[in-house]
């Protein structure tokens, strides 16, 4: 087997996955790619990769800085670190190495932090005075609102809505992250938020005016990063003006339900096809 650096492997990785469209995944890629570097340079072998540097790395990556990264941050590097080195193991860059990433975690832990309590919840969709105070508010609270509304349907499928997808008062799309089905019925108090927001350019496929209709590409995936960039920064805002002290972002109406919906003793089944996700044990975890 040649040698193969691993800050070069990843970097032919993160080209493929853009050439492919997989922008999300590409830029995951990259933030791991150059955490590695900053922790061990550019010099580490794909054949570098073993039990004990994926170890250091799990330490590294859980105390860096002043806090360190959240488990689930982790979680997400080393099942792109594993992703990455299966990769090279198809290519035949390094040998297959049963239970490499066993001593690292790459589970999920139950982000209660996401959650909100009832009250603070309403306190977050009171609509009083915040078109006058703040427009940016009032669409950051409309946005929660409608993901709440929607099953706790990710920001990412709220803003790239497509006008097709709203038909005889139901949306029915597919999850751009799974690609599992979802639907949604709009009530009329959802469909008067989305007339709010309707997008009302022709030339655009996107239902509400959130994303420039005319980029494709990484420069829509941009233009996307821009978009819920601003929503988590109102969100902030917004948390800090109704006096909520939980952490208020773009996922925490998509937590919020699933958890009310366990609460209301709700089948997890049922939970988990409304969040669109692909397998049962995804919701549980």
């Amino acid at each position: 087997m040649k040698t193969v650096y691993l800050n070069n492997f990843m970097s032919s990785v993160v080209t493929e996955l853009e050439r492919n469209g997989q922008y999300s995944t590409a830029h995951v890629c990259g933030s791991v790619l150059r955490s590695v570097m900053v922790f061990d340079g550019d010099g580490l072998l794909l054949s570098g990769i073993t039990p004990l540097w994926l170890k250091a790395y799990e330490h590294y990556l859980l105390h860096k800085g002043e806090k360190g990264l959240e488990w689930n941050t982790i979680s997400t590097y080393m099942r792109m670190l594993r992703a990455v080195y299966n990769r090279a193991v198809v290519r035949k860059l390094v040998p297959f190495v049963p239970h490499l990433f066993r001593e690292v975690f790459t589970g999920r832990k139950a982000d209660h932090r996401r959650v909100l309590e009832r009250d603070d919840m309403r306190q977050l969709l009171a609509e009083k005075d915040l078109d006058i105070i703040s427009p940016g508010m009032e669409w950051a609270r409309a946005c929660l609102e409608l993901m709440f509304r929607f099953h706790g349907m990710p920001f990412v499928d709220l803003a790239h809505l497509r006008k097709s997808d709203l038909k005889d008062g139901y949306l029915t799309l597919r999850r751009r992250k799974t690609g599992m089905p979802l639907s949604a019925r709009v009530d009329s108090r959802a469909m008067q938020l989305l007339e709010r927001y309707r997008n009302w350019d022709d030339t655009s496929p996107y239902l509400l005016c959130f994303l420039d209709g005319s980029l494709e590409g990484m420069a829509a995936y941009r233009d996307y990063l821009r978009i819920l960039r601003l929503l988590n920064s109102k969100l902030r805002a917004l948390a800090l003006w109704r006096k909520v002290r939980g952490k208020v972002t773009s996922y925490t109406a998509r937590h919020t339900w699933a958890t009310a919906g366990k609460y209301c003793h709700i089948p997890i089944e049922i939970i988990s096809e409304g969040l669109g996700h692909a397998s049962v044990t995804t919701t549980e975890g």
